[in-house]
């Protein structure tokens, strides 16, 4: 059951950093406010630069809160799958009370019984999740306090990544002044989000294409089974354009989000746009199934290694087939083209949030969702590793030549509806999707018209 109160997601992207507010109220989620701005200091999702990328997540709080009319003073943070691993275990405990029922310490000590599994010192516990706890024999039970019982096991999974990785993104974001509430890995909740009960259960794989990779995940019997990063997405395409035909990244980009896709059937090699190039005094001339060659070659590059992946694990046919949600997804062709490639049943995931329904905001809607469904004993559980994490390491030395965070205040937050959230390049080209097709001749001319202006 979802916990009332506000939640605000925090995604670092290589393209962008998103923000989202939410309140849940007798668990239905509405969200207050979302900001999405350019990012700085990232590659490939990992954080290369802590001082760029805590400016533009501060950029990215401070117009969330102007859109959500409250102040932020904790987010709950994605983290990309970039070398996780998933371990199974389990931990038991005597109950300890003379009346030997099992309390809220009881959970925790049990969570912490299952942590002393060994970790290198260059990896971290990142979250915990319980499957299901056992007392006295009987299985099954997902709540045991209140219960009575001897003896208290837990079995569930363990989530561990590079301690490098969680140290930057916890200094970054303390860097602009916000506290780090929670640390939710991505693939976790976005298929716990963007599948449905069926898919979780039976099996479905959903594939993220993001601006600098692509992120991978599967879950089968509700565990997630696979996941995988691959360091290429919507931004290598747009080198890709950019190198092949000579031209400025700013062209490029212009070009695939206005005449891209990645379907060679319905690229017209007869329509040609006009294209300026280096060492050429005149523009050249660029026919769309041409564009539509480069950009299909990069999109089925990748989709080939996550295909052979996929079968590699035996995931491949799973009866809820294939979830596509990023930006990259967006494009014209690509939900075709992974049709193609994987043989399997393909669709695209919109969220059905008001002003928001963008393939591209589905990672941070699922981050704040998953927080938000978060039971009691999963907190309980949280908790316990955080506490046996900071037991194991040293704090973080966040102390810098930056002025100090600045103190915030909750206000009441302003009634006012949600404004649709508009950008430029992805949202244009997800709107027109389904619409006539508008000649290649007649596109060109407001586009280059406001570029070269």
């Amino acid at each position: 059951m979802a916990r009332d109160g506000f939640f605000t997601g925090l995604d670092i992207g290589t393209s962008s950093i998103k923000v989202l507010v939410a309140e849940f109220i007798k668990g239905e989620m509405n969200v207050i406010g979302v900001s999405n701005v350019k990012s700085a200091g990232v590659k490939d999702g990992i954080i290369i630069d802590i001082d760029a990328a805590a400016d533009a997540i501060k950029a990215a709080i401070e117009e969330a809160e102007e859109k959500a009319g409250m102040s932020i003073t904790k987010v709950n943070v994605s983290l990309p799958a970039n070398l996780l691993q998933i371990e199974p275990t389990q931990g038991m405990i005597p109950v300890p009370s003379e009346s030997k029922e099992i309390k809220d310490e009881d959970v925790d000590s049990v969570v912490r019984s299952a942590l002393t599994k060994s970790v290198t010192p260059e990896r971290e516990v990142i979250s915990l999740v319980p499957e299901e706890f056992i007392v006295d024999g009987f299985q099954g039970i997902r709540d045991p306090r209140g219960m009575m019982g001897i003896r208290l096991e837990m079995r569930g999974m363990i989530y561990t990544g590079p301690s490098t990785i969680l140290h930057n993104l916890r200094k970054t974001v303390e860097r602009a002044g916000i506290e780090v509430e929670n640390i939710v890995i991505s693939p976790l909740a976005l298929t716990k989000a963007v599948l449905n009960e069926g898919e979780r259960e039976f099996g479905a794989t959903v594939i993220d294409m993001g601006g600098g990779q692509t992120t991978v995940a599967t879950m089968r019997a509700q565990e997630l089974q696979f996941t995988n990063t691959y360091a290429e997405g919507g931004d290598y395409v747009t080198k890709d354009i950019s190198k092949v035909l000579k031209t400025s990244h700013q062209i490029a980009e212009a070009l695939k989000f206005n005449f891209g896709s990645a379907d060679l059937s319905s690229a017209s090699p007869s329509e040609t746009v006009q294209v300026e190039v280096v060492g050429e005094n005149s523009p050249i001339e660029v026919s769309e199934r041409y564009v539509a060659e480069i950009i299909s070659a990069r999109v089925r590059h990748v989709l080939d290694r996550v295909k052979q992946d996929l079968e590699r694990s035996r995931l491949l046919d799973l009866p809820g087939g294939i979830v596509l949600i990023g930006g990259g997804a967006i494009m014209p062709g690509v939900v075709e083209l992974a049709q193609e490639i994987f043989g399997v049943a393909v669709k695209l995931h919109v969220p059905n949030q008001v002003g928001i329904r963008n393939p591209m905001f589905a990672n941070v809607i699922s981050l704040v969702e998953y927080v938000g469904q978060l039971t009691e004993v999963d907190v309980l559980a949280r908790g316990a590793v955080a506490g046996e994490e900071k037991l194991r390491h040293k704090p973080i030395d966040y102390k810098s030549s930056n002025p100090a965070p600045k103190t915030r205040t909750f206000a009441q937050p302003q009634q006012k509806p949600l404004e649709t959230f508009d950008t430029p390049t992805e949202d244009a080209a997800f709107q027109t999707e389904g619409k006539p097709k508008q000649k290649m001749g007649d596109r060109v001319r407001g586009m280059f018209g406001n570029l070269f202006d």
